[in-house]
């Protein structure tokens, strides 16, 4: 992680992820398309989401979650990618093929992996194979839950799994979530696939953005509060100096969003 000394007011909290050892590879240009982004507006440019914005000018990488199977890659290089959290990785297939891929923990440069089907090293973190040849107690990520399916699960930066067990043609994977204290998991085939491992970049839940500037970069408008509104905008605006709220708090159309039962009663 980056920290700054407090030269200005946006540095005194900044903490970034040290992004000095990532390339950047524009030579593969079929990897690279133009993103379309959604800023948040219909075709009368009236606001359908709020908080969001167009932000920096991003190119889509495309990256691959359905893989080659049983062909070697060798990872050419970590990249940084706009488009979501964690990193990832350009591989060379040995068949000539160039990919991007999802960057797994403690992988590194010029080392070979592979999605295999039949003979499988679950020592190797970064190897992808099927749940059917994963030990029970593996860390997984990048899941995708039956064969033909591209991953879907545990991409986000510094996600994993843990595979609990596996039963009548199906796998169970813990997810990485605390709703309600309970826990979460995810019913896959044994037929499908999961990488040995975490997802790369673990240290972007510590980051920082210091300023609202960099929020704007990021395609984020500001959060503005109802009572800070007037009457016109929201049932809590307006109102001489600072006024409380309603006994119910409210969104913009006035429906309860507080003090109402929004979680299912266990069954006995």
């Amino acid at each position: 992680m980056l920290s700054y000394k407090p030269v200005t007011p946006s540095q005194r909290h900044l903490c970034l992820v040290n992004k000095k050892h990532l390339e950047r590879n524009l030579f593969l240009d079929n990897l690279f398309v133009k993103k379309n982004t959604c800023i948040g507006r219909d075709n009368q440019g009236h606001i359908t989401v709020y908080h969001k914005e167009r932000g920096h000018k991003k190119l889509y990488r495309l990256v691959d979650f359905y893989y080659l199977k049983d062909i070697p890659y060798v990872v050419e290089s970590l990249e940084y990618d706009p488009n979501r959290s964690g990193f990832i990785n350009l591989v060379y297939y040995k068949n000539g093929i160039y990919s991007f891929i999802l960057a797994t923990h403690n992988t590194f440069i010029g080392n070979v992996y592979m999605c295999n089907m039949k003979f499988f090293d679950f020592l190797k973190t970064g190897n992808r194979s099927l749940f059917f040849n994963l030990p029970i107690g593996s860390i997984v990520h990048n899941v995708a839950t039956t064969f033909n399916e591209k991953a879907k699960y545990l991409r986000s930066a510094g996600t994993f799994g843990l595979l609990l067990k596996k039963e009548n043609n199906m796998a169970l994977v813990k997810l990485p979530s605390n709703k309600n204290n309970n826990d979460v998991f995810l019913s896959c085939s044994l037929f499908g696939f999961g990488t040995l491992g975490k997802t790369s970049n673990l240290m972007q839940r510590n980051v920082n953005l210091g300023k609202a500037g960099r929020s704007r970069w990021l395609g984020i408008r500001p959060t503005v509060r109802g009572v800070a509104m007037n009457p016109v905008d929201h049932p809590h605006g307006g109102g001489e100096g600072k006024k409380s709220k309603k006994a119910s708090p409210t969104n913009k159309w006035a429906s309860v969003i507080k003090h109402s039962r929004k979680l299912k009663r266990k069954k006995n």
